[in-house]
């Protein structure tokens, strides 16, 4: 029973995540003007961010339907862990509290698609 909790929150979290991250990734692409004063970062820099964001929700897609589940889980929550840290980096760039809040808010949620990914690995079998 243990390892099918493993599988299927394994696969709800990184659909989720994939979800979350197509989301977002169009969210930060349209609305890249007004992030980037937000953020001090240019404007082609904020779209390339949403854009790889998108890219990489198909990438997770990918490694859900072609690699072992195993190994999708490890590869994106190590992802994940880089990518809390590097959104909780732009935070100290941000120009307003608000904005600060609002980044750390993502930064906690990636963070929180990688503790989901590390217990549906602890949950699944060794061989699997």
């Amino acid at each position: 029973m243990r390892s099918d909790t493993g599988e299927k929150l394994g696969r709800w979290s990184l659909r989720l995540d994939a979800g979350y991250c197509l989301l977002l990734g169009l969210s930060i692409a349209l609305c890249a003007p007004q992030i980037s004063g937000g953020v001090m970062l240019p404007v082609p820099l904020v779209v390339g961010i949403g854009a790889a964001v998108v890219a990489w929700a198909g990438g997770v897609l990918w490694m859900l339907a072609r690699l072992p589940l195993r190994v999708a889980l490890r590869w994106v929550m190590c992802a994940n862990l880089v990518a809390a840290a590097a959104v909780a980096l732009v935070s100290m760039s941000a120009a307003t509290v608000l904005v600060v809040v609002a980044i750390v808010a993502i930064a906690v949620d990636v963070a929180l698609f990688a503790a989901s990914q590390a217990i549906a690995l602890h949950r699944l079998p060794a061989h699997a």
